[in-house]
């Protein structure tokens, strides 16, 4: 029977597999969420022909087949497996960098406890979240504001060819700074990493698996995480758009959110929430499937590599 000190870890050391495992995650929520997206658009635009969302779906399938719904979707592709790459792999380092800590303060205070692998704490994997979506606002800024703007471009007179004519051309006009337009509410927009690690956390934790859990409960925890981080912060990506939309139109992040206010009302803060949720149930519940999927087939060969290395040399 092994004591506690010599209870292997579950994690592996390297941060490496998590960015692996959230890329593959965040294709798989796109291939999920983005006929929602497609769909929502298009049903959406002004001049449309559809009755509703529902009849934009069904339109699309019988007129263009299952692949119509994906019209689209290789442009986002890459900076979607980007950002879940950094988010997951940075909650993963921040996560192993706290437990740093831990140890090392227990090491100076004298602790004579077990060395074993200890759980996170709620407030650790909420400091972790955080952090993590501070760090992927530093991407998802730039990439927002060019799609925002290139959406907003006149499709007769196009100015910008792509992503990365526009930020050429922001840059060239208003310097680094412009590039990073809109990054205060995109900064705590982001901070509802916290809240969607915590509850898959906590969903995890109550179904008794643990980080272990599989199938369906990895399925419901993914996609709950993902309407609560959502319901969290879905004024400060109102915001967000607006400021973007329109560059010098708002002295602030507050002036933007004070004008919204006084011209719409309270409703425009959660206009556009119900569908984002009906999409971010499915497309969290995919991500974290594949997550959780990838991350078991690395570390396990990750596993198996170490014992045929460590037989060999015996």
């Amino acid at each position: 029977m092994l004591d506690i000190d010599e209870i292997p870890s579950q994690h592996t050391e390297s941060t490496v597999p998590c960015f692996i495992a959230g890329l593959v995650g965040g294709l798989s929520g796109l291939a999920v969420g983005h006929p929602f997206v497609k769909v929502r658009l298009q049903a959406q635009k002004p001049s449309t022909k559809y009755k509703g969302t529902l009849d934009c779906f069904i339109s699309t399938v019988r007129q263009e087949k299952i692949f119509g719904l994906y019209k689209g979707m290789a442009s986002p592709a890459a900076g979607v497996a980007v950002v879940n790459a950094l988010v997951f792999g940075s909650f993963d380092w921040l996560i192993k960098l706290q437990e740093k800590h831990r140890k090392h303060t227990n090491n100076v205070i004298g602790s004579s406890g077990a060395t074993g692998v200890l759980q996170p704490s709620l407030l650790q994997i909420m400091a972790a979240g955080m952090g993590a979506g501070v760090i992927t606002s530093f991407v998802t800024c730039p990439m927002e504001l060019a799609k925002v703007q290139l959406q907003n471009q006149t499709i007769s007179t196009p100015t910008m060819k792509g992503p990365i004519d526009c930020l050429t051309q922001i840059y060239k006009r208003r310097g680094i700074r412009g590039c990073f337009t809109g990054m205060a509410p995109t900064v705590i927009r982001e901070l509802s990493f916290g809240p969607y690690f915590v509850t898959y956390e906590c969903i995890s934790r109550v179904s008794g698996g643990g980080r272990d859990i599989t199938g369906p409960k990895v399925i419901f925890a993914g996609g709950i995480a993902g309407m609560i981080a959502w319901c969290s912060t879905y004024p400060a990506d109102v915001i967000k758009t607006r400021i973007q939309a329109n560059p010098g139109e708002y002295k602030s992040m507050i002036d933007c959110a004070r004008q919204c206010y006084k011209s719409e009302g309270i409703n425009i803060m959660f206009r556009g929430l119900f569908p984002t949720l009906l999409r971010a149930f499915p497309s969290n519940a995919a991500t974290f499937v594949a997550y959780t999927w990838t991350m078991k087939v690395l570390t396990e060969d990750t596993r198996a590599l170490g014992q045929s290395t460590a037989a060999a040399i015996i």
